[in-house]
């Protein structure tokens, strides 16, 4: 081996940093909307900051091109070989940061390793991806393309250049390892770098620019291990907190055997109701017990079951049907109906086994499972996920009315879901909107208002409570929901044809979690086993609240007041839905202290809860 050896391998490296650097580059120009909070210098500190993520992703994936190049005796086979391996590795984790330019505004995240919970949708729904994102495609070719063209090249020199001595050799590819090993650190600080470092920014919005979605993706294949939690001395201590903040008064109600039915609307922000493209939806809102605060436990269709039928929020950075504590026992709101001799089912519109609702769904109690495997006419196939929302949700009516009383059924649409697509009779119906999505909206909107006049005359009809709300959000652009507490506000409705909700409202906040205990309250049923993550929004004397999971930080609103937890940091904020920019920082000390020790109390009741598998005995 000779300098141009190493000249080799040097550029090699560089080349690799710069592609990495551009994708970051890429996120920031696709991700406008997110950053808008951002000023253009933050953003550029943030770029910058990024490098030293880029750095340790490119020696991560470089490792074994690295020891190939500082190897002596090599020919030009071996030569060969070693740049195949250098263009596959890049490749390859160069594709994942470039899907997540778009990826990322489905899931508010960056990509790990549960993206491989959903690899067979993904499988499935590969060809309308490549279809729909050909862009993405395109900028994966160009990537390929560069470095198949500035891939290491074999010297071709009539310089001579000594060649090393094979002790020298050895000497400087230990260097090199040596360096490669600081690199992968991030330094030669005590403990290697974690995605939790790229956070540092007052802004939050800005780590996501500092973290690649490679780094994050590489550093999760090890799953994050849950540790228990020890911010109080005992459990019962924690526990002992939350059933102080969930105090709340019964109103007394026994509204027995009245049927439910719950609606879950796929990518059904709060933002598009509020900006018209949800008409009929307003409609009903105006006679129903509707939640205005109302948000979602998580930011993927898979984690809103959990939530809604569980009472369980995601909390984990990965679905709870998905994690390790998915054998745990869990007390649903299907089982408990079903003691009560309620027929139970659920609708998807979506291939059999997608999301592993099928499985998911058996496991808490419910009897009957109907995918587009059992809808009877196929030709009413998106193409992409499922049967068209209005075909399916007539299919929904007509099998509703085959029950026996009381039962209870949920329905999860599809329609809003990318690509958006709309059958053919509905092309030119509805007006496009700002984003690709509105105009799905419009359709899932009136595909909903046609289910619910079709089954007025329907007999079981005004004896059901109907829950209607969205799995999560999507790409949205008011500035006040483009932040971390907006992305999870949904529509939460409960409305009844004879029973004045409405009469009920508050301007409590409301979650995902608090729709089962309120069925149990409406129906006047006993539980004698509960979570304490949610509670009626029928009782009186309780504000509620709202607690997610993102990005290795926990996030907890009470009104006034939002905060967020990422270790020992805690950020502290006022929200005021009528300012441009709800999220108002204030100092920490400004946060009431009962807030901060409700939100640990929170962290260790869940997590020493899943650990134990007793978290239902806790509340004893």
């Amino acid at each position: 081996m000779d300098l141009r050896d190493y000249l080799k391998l040097g550029k090699a490296i560089l080349l690799s940093l710069f592609l990495f650097f551009t994708t970051r580059v890429l996120f920031v120009l696709f991700n406008l909307d997110y950053l808008s909070h951002a000023s253009l210098d933050e953003i550029f500190l943030a770029l910058l900051y990024g490098l030293r993520f880029d750095l340790s992703t490119v020696f991560i994936i470089n490792t074994p091109f690295i020891i190939l190049s500082v190897l002596p005796w090599q020919n030009s086979f071996y030569h060969f070989f070693k740049n195949i391996i250098f263009i596959l590795f890049n490749f390859f984790f160069l594709i994942i940061n470039i899907v997540d330019v778009e990826f990322f505004s489905f899931i508010g995240k960056k990509m790990t390793m549960d993206i491989f919970d959903i690899q067979s949708d993904i499988q499935d729904q590969l060809p309308q991806l490549v279809l729909n994102y050909w862009y993405l495609v395109l900028l994966c070719l160009t990537y390929l393309i560069l470095l198949i063209r500035f891939r290491p090249q074999k010297a071709k020199s009539i310089m001579y250049i000594p060649s090393y001595s094979l002790m020298q050799v050895w000497s400087i590819g230990f260097c090199i390892i040596l360096t490669t090993f600081i690199a992968i650190r991030g330094g030669v600080q005590l403990r290697s770098i974690s995605p939790k470092q790229a956070y540092v920014f007052s802004k939050y919005e800005l780590g996501n620019i500092v973290l690649n979605s490679s780094y994050s993706l590489l550093r999760s294949i090890n799953s994050r291990k849950i540790d228990r939690i020890d911010f109080f001395k005992t459990d019962h201590e924690a526990v002992a907190i939350l059933k102080d903040m969930n105090k709340t008064e019964s109103r007394q109600l026994n509204f027995s055997g009245q049927n439910i039915v719950i609606i879950i609307l796929e990518s059904f922000s709060w933002e598009y109701i509020e900006q018209g493209y949800a008409p009929n939806l307003s409609k009903l809102m105006q006679k129903s017990l509707s939640m205005r605060e109302g948000f979602a436990n998580g930011r993927r269709s898979i984690e809103a079951l959990p939530s809604i039928l569980t009472g369980f929020p995601s909390l984990m950075g990965k679905p709870l049907s998905q994690s390790q504590f998915q054998a745990n026992k869990f007390i649903s709101l299907p089982n408990i109906l079903k003691e009560n001799g309620y027929q139970t089912s659920f609708f998807h519109g979506g291939k059999k086994g997608t999301m592993d609702f099928d499985a998911y769904t058996k496991s808490i109690g419910i009897h009957e499972y109907f995918s587009k495997d059992d809808y009877p006419n196929q030709s009413h196939y998106d193409g992409n996920w499922g049967i068209f929302d209005h075909h399916y949700l007539q299919f929904f009516a007509k099998k509703l009315s085959t029950y026996k009383e009381p039962f209870f059924s949920t329905i999860f649409t599809l329609s809003s879901h990318q690509p958006y697509t709309l059958p053919d009779d509905f092309k030119f119906m509805f007006k496009e909107g700002e984003l690709a999505i509105h105009k799905s909206v419009r359709y899932v909107d009136h595909a909903l208002a046609e289910f619910l006049e079709s089954i007025e005359s329907a007999s079981w009809y005004e004896n059901t409570l109907f829950i209607i709300t969205a799995d999560h959000t999507q790409k949205m652009l008011d500035k006040r929901y483009l932040n971390s507490l907006g992305k999870y506000r949904v529509p939460i409705i409960f409305y009844h044809p004879k029973i004045d909700l409405k009469k009920f409202e508050t301007d409590r906040v409301a979650q995902h979690a608090d729709i089962f205990p309120t069925v149990i309250d409406f129906l006047g049923l006993q539980q004698e086993k509960k979570l304490l993550f949610g509670t009626s929004v029928l009782a009186t004397d309780n504000n509620g609240f709202s607690i997610n999971y993102q990005s290795d930080r926990f996030l907890f609103y009470k009104k006034p007041y939002y905060l967020t937890l990422s270790g020992d940091k805690i950020e502290g904020f006022k929200v005021d839905w009528l300012s441009e920019d709800s999220l108002i920082s204030i100092d920490t000390n400004e946060l009431p202290r009962e807030n901060i020790e409700q939100l640990k109390a929170l962290i260790q009741y869940s997590t020493n809860g899943l650990i134990n598998n007793n978290i239902y005995e806790l509340n004893h």
